[in-house]
């Protein structure tokens, strides 16, 4: 991925929010925030798969950089699930588990990353 041009972002942050622009930017940078335009983004749809019912494995004491098999029929995966993702995905694990629910996932091929998981009732 390439890197987002964070001045010209600003600057067209400035131009597009007018007057107050700099007091808001400087709040938005306070809170760690950064204004990036979407056009230097990746497209994050283009790489995204669901897989349904899928058997997911994480160890007892899960932790960074929570490393998990996703394994989708005769598929298997090793991925990392991305850190926000975290709590759903341990959710989904316990679920499909204990309740039997099925366990659907996305995942970013590219990054190798379980980007989210949910469960569907049987």
């Amino acid at each position: 991925m390439r890197r987002p041009d964070l001045e010209a972002a600003r600057a067209e942050a400035l131009a597009a929010l007018g007057r107050g622009a700099e007091r808001t930017l400087e709040r938005l940078e306070l809170a760690g925030l950064v204004v990036v335009r979407r056009s230097d983004l990746p497209d994050s749809g283009a790489r995204l798969r669901t897989l349904t019912d899928v058997e997911l494995t994480i160890p007892e004491d899960w932790r960074e950089p929570f490393a998990l098999i996703v394994e989708a029929g005769s598929e298997v995966l090793d991925l990392h699930a991305l850190k926000t993702a975290v709590p759903a995905i341990r959710e989904a694990v316990h679920l499909g588990r204990i309740m039997g629910h099925r366990v659907d996932v996305e995942i970013d091929e590219a990054e190798g990353l379980v980007m989210r998981a949910w469960t569907v009732e049987s």
